[in-house]
């Protein structure tokens, strides 16, 4: 690898990741970032992730919400009662503060609405190939200033892979990103960039973007607890229901 990629790597890298900016100052940096993601601080405290690493997880199982964001915390205390025993302040404590981050991402985003998703994951080996990715179009934008994004961020456990994939390399990975192999040993851990447990994330997804995120699960070999908010108009709520249940069914081992 030549002195000037990795040039170009770490000055991308450190302005992918925007430690102590707000969320519209990374979703402003999304627009112009060659990579397609930016890591910024969500406002998650030492306190919360205590918070959430309490919740008790038995279950690997999915959570959607799909407009009708007035009863995500109610919907998420429903979620927590299914993966484990969680009827205590804690859980409590954390649907309170997962409704607030999706208000704050949804307000951030200038939309309407939003998909929103949360994933429990138990021990697996599934992940231990990397499943590198770009994500398809989550709707049809409102022309080419509608930013097709997806918040994440990981509350528990090992965190999301994002990669500093150059332009020049993107037509390569088109045709071989279904070789999880292949793009295991393309991916160089040193161009692989991880927020840190509790940061957001936000990235650039779809068809008619320029440039989409690629990304993976991490390697899960300890209990994970993972939340995401698309946020969309009242009028692609629906077509972007319909792709999530079409291709994503609730059972996320499946």
């Amino acid at each position: 690898m030549s002195n000037k990629w990795l040039t170009i790597s770490f000055s991308v890298m450190i302005s992918s990741i925007l430690h102590g900016a707000s969320l519209n100052e990374a979703l402003h940096g999304l627009k112009d970032n060659p990579y397609g993601f930016a890591i910024f601080d969500v406002g998650i405290t030492a306190w919360d992730l205590e918070n959430f690493s309490s919740i008790d997880i038995q279950r690997e199982w999915v959570y959607h919400q799909f407009g009708e964001l007035e009863i995500v915390q109610e919907s998420i205390a429903n979620f927590f009662g299914e993966i484990g025993s969680n009827e205590n302040e804690a859980a409590f404590r954390a649907t309170v503060r997962l409704k607030e981050i999706t208000d704050k991402v949804v307000e951030a985003s200038g939309k309407e609405t939003a998909w929103v998703c949360l994933r429990s994951f138990t021990p697996t080996d599934r992940f231990d190939v990397p499943r590198w990715h770009v994500d398809g179009p989550y709707y049809t934008p409102n022309g080419a200033e509608d930013l097709l994004f997806k918040f994440v961020v990981t509350l528990v456990g090992p965190t999301t892979f994002f990669y500093l994939l150059p332009q020049e390399l993107r037509k390569t990975t088109e045709k071989t990103i279904h070789n999880r192999l292949y793009m295991k040993n393309f991916c160089k851990q040193e161009n692989i960039v991880s927020p840190k447990i509790g940061e957001g994330a936000v990235f650039i997804g779809g068809q008619y973007a320029a440039v989409t995120a690629l990304h993976s699960e991490p390697p899960i070999h300890e209990n994970r607890l993972f939340f995401s908010i698309v946020p969309c108009t009242e009028m692609q709520l629906n077509a972007l229901k319909a792709r999530v249940t079409a291709i994503y069914p609730k059972d996320s081992r499946n």
